[in-house]
């Protein structure tokens, strides 16, 4: 099996850099305003990298502090590896509890057109507002509400997906991050499975090698109507 590819939560903002600078495919997500796919190819090989976009919901407290701060507005979607030997779905980062209200039948009805043999997730499954570094807004969950709504969430989706490989980003770690700061040992804290009495089979890693099975990538945006909720259209791009 060759491991072609490294799915990890964040390269840089810049795909096609990716794609031109590493000999391998590549995929990432945390850029909320970044999605696509981007090829290079020398005297040696074509190689590609993904951005995904996410899945937050723009109007939630989660996604306020970075529209005043950057200007920008994220790109609801997925990413998609379309191969003969099985298609691989990429979640992109979620912010549970403030996930878009339509997400999970979005990522249904991939699953129903696509039929997947994989899932991963490029990791942000979790916002931790409450925790983050950032202020908290203050129209946010209390800390108790937003942990219980994140474990609820997170229960319904391993119901939908019970396998998945994970790489870990910077807000699934707040956990960690903030017991480093007040000098706590992390061998204190559970893992997060276990924190959110998930199951086992999803696996996180800090950065996931595999083989792409020479798939062709694409990304699914996530189209939303004049209301703000999904259209229930699946494109692909």
């Amino acid at each position: 099996m060759a491991k072609d590819c490294l799915m990890v939560h964040s390269l840089s903002s810049n795909t096609l850099n990716n794609a031109t600078k590493f000999s391998h495919h590549s995929i990432q997500g945390h850029h909320h305003s970044i999605q696509g796919v981007e090829r290079f190819a020398d005297k040696g090989k074509l190689r590609w990298s993904m951005s995904v976009g996410c899945l937050l919901d723009p109007n939630s407290p989660a996604a306020r502090y970075a529209s005043r701060a950057v200007l920008k507005r994220p790109i609801l979607g997925c990413g998609l590896l379309l191969s003969k030997r099985g298609n691989t779905l990429v979640i992109s980062d979620l912010h549970l509890p403030y996930q878009h209200p339509d997400a999970f039948d979005f990522l249904i009805e991939l699953e129903r057109h696509y039929s997947f043999s994989r899932i991963l997730n490029v990791g942000d499954i979790f916002d931790h507002h409450r925790g983050s570094y950032h202020e908290s807004e203050t129209d946010a969950y209390g800390e108790e509400e937003e942990y219980y709504r994140a474990s609820e969430d997170a229960h319904l989706l391993q119901s939908i997906f019970p396998s998945m490989r994970i790489t870990r980003g910077n807000h699934d770690d707040i956990p960690v991050r903030k017991a480093k700061t007040v000098g706590l040992p992390v061998s204190m804290l559970h893992d997060t499975n276990k924190l959110y009495g998930l199951n086992k089979s999803w696996r996180w890693e800090d950065q996931y090698w595999f083989d792409t099975w020479g798939a062709y990538p694409i990304v699914v945006p996530m189209v939303l109507n004049k209301r703000g909720r999904w259209d229930k259209g699946i494109l692909a791009i």
